[in-house]
């Protein structure tokens, strides 16, 4: 009997002895999950960031190559990340560009909702033209300036003036531009990329959105020593067919319309960016950052770059230095359906 009792005691400190172990190595296990869980996250977040990132470069690349080729015609890209994460961003950026196209005035239009102004300083401006994707109206104006109002504008809108000598001497396009919102999921948040009009526009949960890639709005001097500018624009529709669910994503070109074409003088290039405000000073610094270092410096009878038409934080818009030279204009507006 005292054999039997001296087993069952043995048996029973055994038993105590693995559940403490097996205590003590639960507490262990779960104190380095406490300690490393946060950089599993880490870790993950990080791999969804990097992919993210990626799969958007890509997707914007390809984008552009569409919008480049003949209408009709248009790639395919497999990524499932991107197709369930794609929303579109409608309204995105409205871009408002306006120059001399000919005579020797200077011409400025405004378009404030459906009121048009027109303004020539040698009051030669003498028909004014409306042109949106309904219908086209004329108006004539005298002494070279007048208000007056259009009913109902849909889509871009185009308006040019006409000179008392009949040229064709100013032309104003404004343009509404949509994009693109990916969304990768994070563990305190999402990572959001925009991609609209060219541009890369990232946000992370923590920090402030940064512009990674730019519109494509270039200056450069040609070999005969003309200045030129030249400016590409990019509207993304996204298809009513577009699924969250499909793997392979279809960018088809819808064709390219050419808005400038000619030698042109007294630029002037306005942009309203929906979304958070610091995405256009961003756009600013990038085109006009080197003027006030000329302005600093005195020198800007040396300057021939993008700087401010009016105040320096570039909110009347931006022009080419100096402003009455004549330079080689191109501006194209590109179309692309993603779906």
């Amino acid at each position: 009997m005292r054999r039997s009792g001296s087993h069952r005691e043995n048996a029973v400190s055994e038993i105590l002895g693995v559940t403490m172990l097996l205590a003590m190595v639960i507490v262990v296990i779960g104190g380095v999950f406490v300690l490393i869980g946060p950089f599993i996250e880490d870790i993950g977040d990080n791999r969804e960031w990097s992919s993210g990132s990626v799969a958007a470069t890509q997707l914007n690349d390809r984008m552009l190559i569409a919008a480049q080729s003949p209408e009709g015609s248009g790639l395919v890209q497999q990524n499932a990340q991107i197709a369930r994460s794609m929303d579109p961003l409608r309204n995105a950026e409205t871009w408002k560009i306006q120059a001399d196209i000919g005579g020797d005035d200077h011409t400025i239009v405004n378009l404030d909702g459906n009121l048009v102004t027109v303004t020539s300083i040698n009051r030669t401006a003498s028909i004014v033209r409306v042109t949106d994707d309904n219908s086209t109206q004329t108006f004539n104006i005298e002494n070279g300036s007048g208000n007056f109002t259009v009913d109902n504008l849909i889509g871009n809108v185009f308006i040019e003036v006409e000179d008392i000598y009949g040229v064709k001497s100013h032309r104003f396009v404004e343009v509404t531009l949509d994009g693109i919102k990916l969304n990768n999921v994070l563990s305190d948040g999402s990572f959001e990329v925009n991609l609209v009009n060219g541009a890369r526009i990232e946000k992370l949960p923590t920090k402030s959105i940064e512009v990674r890639q730019f519109p494509r709005l270039h200056n450069d001097i040609m070999l005969d020593g003309t200045p030129r500018v030249s400016l590409i624009l990019l509207d993304i529709d996204i298809s009513s067919f577009a699924s969250r669910h499909i793997t392979n994503i279809h960018i088809d070109s819808k064709g390219q319309e050419t808005l400038f074409d000619q030698m042109s003088r007294n630029l002037i290039i306005e942009f309203e960016i929906a979304g958070d405000p610091i995405i256009e000073p961003q756009y600013m610094h990038h085109w006009i950052g080197d003027y006030e270092l000329f302005l600093a410096g005195d020198a800007l009878d040396e300057y021939n770059d993008f700087g401010p038409h009016g105040r320096l934080s570039g909110l009347d818009g931006i022009t080419l230095h100096p402003p009455n030279k004549s330079f080689d204009f191109l501006v194209t507006l590109q179309s692309v359906e993603v779906y």
